[in-house]
């Protein structure tokens, strides 16, 4: 149906929200909701409300991460199509695709990958290590391509390579009595978009429940899936909580990833719920992504992303990634240390996961291990 303009004051409240939620198909895989709790010694240091939402311990396994909400709802809806094989595809160390293959394991689908390597900077593929070694021991079947640059998305011609590779494996199971869906790096399918409104919701309830009243939200933007989510819910529910976004990759009008297609992915979960759409300038100036924190390339460490790994695992004991929620985390402490996170305010970090990363190579990895 066509989705009504926002009407001026229209909210709903957190259990409205996930009622409608609620009636989409889902396959329960991972453990909800995830853990939300304040970092008792960094928030001493910096004279803030620390606090993380733990998506990397979402399960069904030990290292997960935020796809696993996003899986949940792509198979939920496979799983009614009849689809009994899942494609999709990332770089080599990809969290996305391991979560994949893992929630596709526990919901009875044959995981395929589709992954790439730029063997410029990596050298040829050695060894399993992180989550390649996650996905082997699934036994998930797995198609290397050699790419040029740091990630698949930086050529036209190797993101058609792609297409095409995945297409032909999706017909030739077609031949066999199979049917397969397709899923773009990331978990970027629209049946998951909706998912990180119930990230949102819980979050909400938790910061509440713990006497807590939010004042930022950070977390860390790649491919766009965990962002449309939030940004709906807050929308809808006329949360006054700020949410900030730390890019790992370059979010250029243009590129393949940037700030329209966020707003065009909120508009599809907001329709999708049968709810008021705003204007795009509503959603857009809700959008604040900070790109300062990429690093020479994605998936090469910067010192930044490694001092805040090293430094959240001195105070807190908790672990992070090189590849996404490291960096992520180096925009927050950045954001702290220069006022716009404000003395005193209460901020959360969405921990999205990444942690398998911090076993990969030393190129990815950086010196994780070394003095600071």
């Amino acid at each position: 149906m066509e989705a009504r303009r926002l009407k001026k004051g229209f909210t709903m409240d957190l259990a409205a929200l996930d009622a409608l939620v609620g009636r989409l198909p889902r396959r329960r895989i991972g453990f909800y909701p995830t853990p939300f709790h304040r970092l008792d010694n960094l928030s001493a240091a910096y004279g803030a409300g620390f606090f993380l939402k733990r998506e990397d311990l979402a399960g069904p396994g030990t290292i997960s991460g935020s796809k696993t909400r996003l899986a949940e709802f792509i198979i939920g809806q496979a799983l009614e199509d009849g689809v009994t094989h899942l494609i999709t595809q990332g770089v080599y160390l990809t969290n996305s695709g391991m979560q994949f293959a893992a929630a596709c394991r526990a919901a009875g689908l044959t995981p395929i990958l589709f992954l790439t390597r730029d063997e410029g900077r990596h050298g040829e593929l050695a060894e399993y290590r992180g989550n390649l070694l996650l996905s082997k021991i699934m036994e998930v079947e797995t198609h290397y391509l050699p790419t040029r640059g740091g990630a698949y998305w930086d050529t036209a011609d190797e993101q058609q390579r792609i297409a095409d590779a995945m297409a032909a494996r999706k017909e030739e199971l077609a031949g066999q009595g199979h049917k397969a869906l397709i899923v773009p790096t990331g978990g970027a399918h629209p049946y998951g978009f909706v998912a990180h409104t119930l990230t949102f919701t819980e979050m909400i309830r938790q910061a509440e429940a713990s006497g807590v009243r939010l004042d930022y939200l950070y977390h860390t933007a790649g491919t766009g899936t965990a962002l449309p989510g939030l940004l709906a819910a807050k929308l809808v529910t006329g949360s006054p909580v700020v949410v900030r976004s730390i890019a790992i990759c370059d979010y250029r009008p243009g590129n393949w990833i940037n700030v329209e297609v966020v707003v065009d992915r909120v508009k599809h979960i907001l329709k999708l719920l049968e709810v008021p759409v705003p204007a795009d300038e509503v959603i857009r100036a809700e959008i604040d992504v900070d790109e300062r924190f990429i690093g020479e390339d994605y998936a090469v460490p910067s010192p930044e992303g490694v001092a805040a790994i090293k430094e959240l695992a001195r105070s807190d004991g908790v672990f992070m990634g090189p590849v996404y929620t490291g960096k992520g985390f180096a925009g927050l402490l950045d954001h702290v240390r220069s006022g716009r996170v404000e003395p005193g305010r209460n901020v959360a970090f969405l921990h999205t996961g990444d942690t398998a990363n911090l076993f990969e190579i030393p190129q990815v990895v950086g010196d994780v291990a070394g003095g600071r």
